[in-house]
């Protein structure tokens, strides 16, 4: 896999992507990772990538030709031109796009190059969007001040899915929104602190036992912040009636 970051920020990539397992992945050379600075694609001598909005208002736009100048140089190629690797995905970081969920790390995670531009200001040239397959991605519904954070999550998210990067993949396949739902309480030891003990259920050593309870407090939880989730997963008819008969 090799992640290739557009921006107008390098540096803002050259600690957080040495933390971690990231780094660790990148020093075992598990995936690679290369930063491109945008502004070595203008074509005036102030390095320029933005301009002000045709039509007026506040701001600044990321002009397409410096976007198109990178894109090219990376070996992407217009959509006119009919070429398409399924393997190799663009992605844009935007306020307007679709959100960026686990489904989706998973799906990028299948990928073997993932170029993702970091939008800024108001956005970027729309016609850059016409011009070739790009996946418009938000992480939340709130603004940044530009997408440096955003990729950095994409990165995190993807990464960890690449085999051998998580030392037992075992743990990210019970990583909350795996079954569509968030994750389950976590516990460890002390056995008991300030008076309030750890589920007899998880000590019972009882692996059908615990599964099941895990299953049912991840639901739980759920319930409590992310009600809007349960609406899609895919649960029993036990799971049905415990939550209905949480609601009563």
């Amino acid at each position: 896999m090799k992640f290739e970051i557009i921006t107008l920020f390098p540096d803002f990539f050259s600690l957080s992507l040495k933390q971690s397992l990231i780094g660790k992945a990148v020093d075992k050379k598990l995936f690679d990772i290369e930063i491109i600075n945008l502004r070595e694609f203008a074509f005036d001598k102030h390095k320029t990538v933005d301009e002000t909005p045709f039509g007026g208002g506040g701001g600044m736009v990321l002009k397409v030709e410096p976007i198109d100048a990178c894109l090219r140089s990376l070996g992407y190629v217009h959509k006119s031109e009919n070429v398409k690797n399924e393997k190799e995905k663009i992605i844009l970081t935007s306020a307007a796009g679709k959100q960026f969920c686990q489904p989706t790390a998973i799906e990028n995670s299948l990928c073997e190059r993932l170029t993702i531009i970091c939008g800024h200001y108001l956005g970027v040239d729309e016609r850059i969007l016409q011009l070739y397959e790009i996946d418009e991605l938000s992480i939340g519904d709130y603004i940044l001040t530009g997408g440096e954070p955003a990729a950095m999550v994409m990165i995190e998210a993807v990464g960890r899915l690449i085999p051998k990067v998580l030392g037992n993949f075992e743990s990210a396949l019970d990583d909350s929104y795996m079954d569509q739902i968030t994750g389950t309480p976590c516990y460890t030891r002390p056995a008991e602190y300030n008076d309030i003990a750890v589920p007899k259920e998880l000590l019972s050593g009882d692996h059908k036992k615990i599964k099941s309870f895990r299953r049912f407090e991840a639901i739980k939880k759920c319930m409590t912040n992310r009600p809007d989730l349960l609406k899609n997963a895919d649960l029993t008819d036990d799971e049905l009636k415990f939550i209905e008969d949480k609601k009563k």
